[in-house]
């Protein structure tokens, strides 16, 4: 069954795999990391710890800054200098950022490691349609929502 992946924070476009993020394993949000990628795209095992309700709404606040710009982007409303991790241009994601980071290192040691395939949503892909062979600026269209199936390794 797949499930939520609430932000991703390195994304690898070569193998198709975020390298870190939030998601949900067995219905719990949970902090990953890429542990080994896999020859098959999409497919990788991770280390995973769970998150407790303040680190979630860090995630999910992070998330909001982080949309909101990709929109934009995307719409040509705003050049790539203007991203949001930029030093001086949003003080509050960098501050989420350095927040999330810090207790990430500390659930290092409470992880337990699984495969994971992820793939975009659905709903992504619906909207990546309406918009296949569109030059670039695109108003509406956003960096890839995805979702996650987790095994044991």
């Amino acid at each position: 069954m797949a499930e939520r992946v609430y932000s991703y924070f390195d994304y690898d476009g070569e193998i198709e795999l975020p390298w870190e993020g939030v998601a949900d394993f067995a219905g719990m949000p949970h902090y990953f990391w890429l542990h080994e990628s896999s020859s098959t795209p999409r497919s990788g095992i991770f280390d995973l710890a769970p998150v407790d309700a303040t680190l979630l709404s860090r995630v999910v606040e992070m998330e909001a800054i982080w949309h909101a710009w990709d929109l934009d982007y995307h719409a040509g409303k705003v050049a790539l200098d203007s991203h949001p991790l930029r030093s001086g241009v949003n003080p509050q994601f960098v501050n989420l950022k350095i927040e999330i980071s810090n207790a990430a290192y500390l659930l290092r040691d409470a992880t337990f490691r699984r495969r994971a395939i992820f793939r975009a949503t659905e709903a992504f892909l619906a909207l990546a349609s309406r918009f296949e062979g569109k030059r670039w600026p695109i108003p509406g269209f956003h960096s890839a929502t995805l979702e996650v199936c987790w095994s044991n390794s």
